[in-house]
């Protein structure tokens, strides 16, 4: 059993590996993913002894804890039922090849991030992850596409040259440390709260913690349905367990830092969810749901890590939560292809995952918040209640602009796929409650509980009728929110630049434009990403040496 964990990453790592060498059939692709998915629900299921293989690395150790465990089952559901429904993407004959090799990089990487133990095993996982990612969110190749794309790219680099300076440091002090020993290495290091506080910030962006969430506004829409169904339901979870495996709980110099988070899921949780309501698509209307649920998911985890609430109490709280939304979510994303291939017939299998995100009773949400708000000091019990009705909001905006119209399609979707996604929707309402706490579970059927379950979503409701009927014209706001004055300020600060070098050189000299156009080859003018990625990887070299000289 102990060697499965090797070959959790492993399969789907070989699988890419035979996939560069020569093209899969898309068979082949999905055989490689089921076969993961079977090791790991086997893991899963009955857990595993950790592995240790110093030879590897720095010294690399791989493991389950129960966070982990729930988390390795709610991911190998979404990957298979996400594969499923990519074999059209797979058998592409000109995108297909690198669409798979993607999936698999990031699958590996993804799993790799879950058992994962020491922090080099861990940061090569989240990074192969992170970059393999890049690859979906793009595949369209569309004008979208590559601005989603760049985005991700220049976000995602941030947030790799944080985590390279918070680990830098604190692998300067102790080497390369397990899980296990951050509590103790922390100890050890003249600026725990730097090194804290790079770590929150890194992982936030992963997490899409505002104001760090631009790039999943960007990326969903652009991103065909089955990469959009892992990005917002498994991966966005990787940022969590970075949280809790190399942040510690309690530190006093991390008080701060863990308020801050605080502060900055509460925002998330309900500004996300009200420019969500303001969008024109579905699949960004669901993208602004995962950064408003990433929000709250970020309160238990600010309390924990300001000493508010001890890690017994605050850690089973996470795992229900987080495997709902993974769960709930990656069905939702994958419904949008259901819904068009099979009709209404869909949409009422599509409302199970809407009340669960909602929190309606007898569902996954139901138990979910329950145990964030038994765990979170007042007033933050009320304050996650609140965020039911916002989300109630959000989601039939969202089934208003994904539920089928007119004539009901012949279903295109191939069974298996089809009853793989009711499988996942099964899973997450019932996995939930397996793992829950019996606390979790007597506080989510008292009276109270069952009346904050309802109310919310009945006075959403209510909200949206009257929007519906005295607000018809109400307006719709730009996807990615922030980064359209982020854009706009940096082509201004550009123009002025060009502007100020153009009018200090000499008459004879070339303008800029004409230098660059005569230095760059065509390929890569006409790739403005790689340009992107290109400045981003050279200023992440230049500032590294830096954090190494100032704090090493």
């Amino acid at each position: 059993m102990t060697l499965l964990l090797a070959l959790l990453p492993g399969v789907p790592a070989l699988t890419a590996l035979a996939a560069l060498s020569s093209r899969l059939p898309e068979r082949a692709v999905v055989a490689g993913v089921m076969v993961t998915v079977l090791i790991g629900a086997t893991l899963a299921v009955f857990g595993a002894t950790p592995l240790d293989m110093e030879w590897l690395l720095l010294g690399t150790a791989l493991g389950l804890d129960p966070l982990s465990r729930a988390l390795l089952a709610a991911a190998v559901a979404l990957w298979g039922a996400a594969a499923l429904a990519a074999r059209h993407l797979f058998a592409n004959a000109t995108r297909g090849p690198r669409f798979a090799i993607c999936f698999l990089l990031t699958l590996s990487g993804n799993l790799g991030v879950i058992v994962a133990l020491d922090a080099a095993s861990f940061y090569l996982a989240f990074a192969v992850m992170t970059f393999a990612a890049y690859g979906l969110v793009t595949h369209n190749e569309t004008d979208e596409a590559r601005r989603a794309g760049r985005i991700y790219l220049i976000l995602a680099i941030f947030g790799e040259g944080l985590l390279l300076a918070g680990l830098f440091l604190l692998a300067a002090r102790v080497g390369n440390p397990h899980t296990d020993a951050i509590v103790s290495a922390y100890d050890y290091l003249d600026q725990p709260a730097l090194v804290g506080s790079l770590l929150l910030a890194g992982f936030a962006v992963k997490m899409g913690v505002v104001p760090l969430h631009v790039w999943l506004p960007l990326a969903h829409p652009a991103a065909p349905v089955p990469a959009s169904a892992v990005l917002s339901g498994i991966i966005v979870k990787a940022g969590l367990l970075g949280w809790l495996r190399f942040v510690p709980a309690g530190l006093p110099e991390l008080a701060t830092p863990g308020n801050a988070l605080v502060i900055a899921g509460i925002a998330g949780a309900f500004g996300a969810a009200l420019v969500g309501c303001f969008q024109a698509r579905a699949k960004t209307v669901l993208a602004y749901s995962t950064v408003s649920q990433m929000g709250l998911l970020a309160i238990p985890v600010g309390l924990l890590v300001a000493g508010h609430v001890p890690p017994a109490v605050a850690i089973p709280a996470i795992t229900v939560f987080a495997i709902h939304h993974a769960l709930a979510k990656g069905a939702l994303f994958l419904a949008m292809d259901h819904l068009k291939a099979v009709g209404r017939r869909a949409g009422l299998i599509t409302l199970l995952p809407v009340l669960a995100i909602i929190g309606a009773p007898m569902t996954s949400g139901l138990i979910a918040k329950a145990a964030l708000k038994g765990v979170a000091p007042d007033p933050l019990p009320l304050i996650i209640t609140l965020t039911s009705v916002t989300t109630t909001l959000l989601l039939l905006r969202f089934l208003a602009l994904a539920w089928p119209r007119g004539q009901v399609p012949k279903g295109a979707m191939a069974a298996d796929a089809l009853l793989a996604w009711v499988g996942l929707i099964t899973l997450g309402l019932v996995l939930p409650w397996l793992v829950a706490a019996p606390g979790h579970l007597a506080y989510a059927f008292q009276a109270g509980s069952l009346l904050d379950a309802v109310w919310p979503g009945v006075s959403g409701l209510a909200i949206a009728v009257a929007a519906a009927r005295w607000w018809a014209d109400r307006p719709v706001l730009p996807e990615g929110d922030l980064v359209i004055p982020a854009e706009q300020a940096s082509a201004t600060v550009a123009g002025w630049a060009v502007r100020a070098m153009q009018s200090a050189r000499p008459p004879s000299m070339p303008t800029i434009q004409q230098r660059i156009r005569d230095i760059t080859p065509r390929r890569l003018s006409a790739e403005p990403d790689i340009v992107w990625t290109g400045v981003a990887l050279l200023a992440l070299l230049l500032a590294l040496p830096w954090f190494m000289l100032s704090y090493g």
